[in-house]
Formats: C-alpha cells, sequence, structure tokens
C-alpha cells in the first residue's frame, strides 16, 4: 500500500512538476529570456542573488532548481495520495484536500516573499498562481479516480 502511495505521489508529483515548468518555459520564451524563471529562482535559493540585473542563465542554475521543483512536486503529490487513500476510507476528508492544495500554493508564494520579497517584481504573484494552476490539475488528473465526465 505504502509503495502504491508512493509510486502514484511520485507520478503524480512529476506530471505537476513538469507542466508547471512548461508553463515557465512558455512564458519565458514568450518574452526572449529561456529559462529566465528557473535561473531566477535558482540563483537566488543557491547563490544568495538580489539584483536580477546581475542574472546569469546557467544550465547548472537550471538543473539544480528543476530538482528542487521536482522534489517539492513530489513531496506534495505523495502527501495527497495519502490524504485520497484516507478519504476513501472517511469521505469527509476531500474536503481537506481543497484545504491542501490552496496551502500548497500559499506556501509557495510565502518561500519566495522569504527567499527576496523583491522577487515579486521579477516574478509576480500572478504568474506563479496561474502557474501552478495547471500543475494541480495535472495531480489530480492523476490521482483522482476516473469518473464517466472526466473519460469523455
Amino acid at each position: 500500500m505504502m509503495k502504491r502511495l508512493a509510486a502514484e505521489g511520485m507520478i503524480a508529483g512529476t506530471i505537476g512538476a513538469t507542466v508547471v515548468a512548461g508553463w515557465f518555459l512558455l512564458y519565458d520564451m514568450a518574452h526572449g529570456q529561456s529559462f529566465r524563471t528557473p535561473a531566477l529562482l535558482g540563483a537566488v535559493l543557491f547563490q544568495g542573488l538580489r539584483d536580477v540585473g546581475s542574472l546569469r542563465i546557467t544550465a547548472t542554475l537550471v538543473l539544480e532548481y528543476s530538482l528542487v521543483h521536482w522534489a517539492a512536486f513530489v513531496v506534495f503529490g505523495c502527501m495527497a495520495a495519502a490524504l485520497l487513500a484516507a478519504a476513501d476510507r472517511d469521505p469527509r476528508l476531500l474536503a481537506g484536500l481543497f484545504v491542501f492544495f490552496c496551502c500548497f500554493e500559499v506556501a509557495a508564494l510565502a518561500v519566495i516573499a522569504i527567499l527576496g520579497e523583491w522577487l515579486f517584481e521579477a516574478l509576480p504573484q500572478w504568474r506563479i498562481v496561474i502557474g501552478n494552476l495547471p500543475g494541480r490539475r495535472g495531480h489530480a488528473r492523476r490521482l483522482l479516480p476516473p469518473t464517466p465526465h472526466r473519460l469523455a
């Protein structure tokens, strides 16, 4: 049971992380700066960057941040899978899943605020929230049981 939950959580987390990374890649490409978002967050996280103007986009920064991003989504996916498994026994816990999804959004914004509130100028909150919505949908589509409506 635990192995199945972990596997489901990892798959759901990988789907969510990939969808969100794709959103930011498309956004960055549309603005002529491919991989700017993961490089920016990686530079702030790993190098203590404080000035967006001195950002240098490197493969190392993008990969390092992408691993952190993926790990956070896998942890979220595993926790969501466990919560859904518990909701099988007590359906009232499904309401907790919505709260959990909202808490994840708030936590993502809080981490960015802690790293540096100035980041919200370079990476507006709406971009983060809109970028995470399809990721949550990817999580949910993987974790929730299929219904006739979803199969159509």
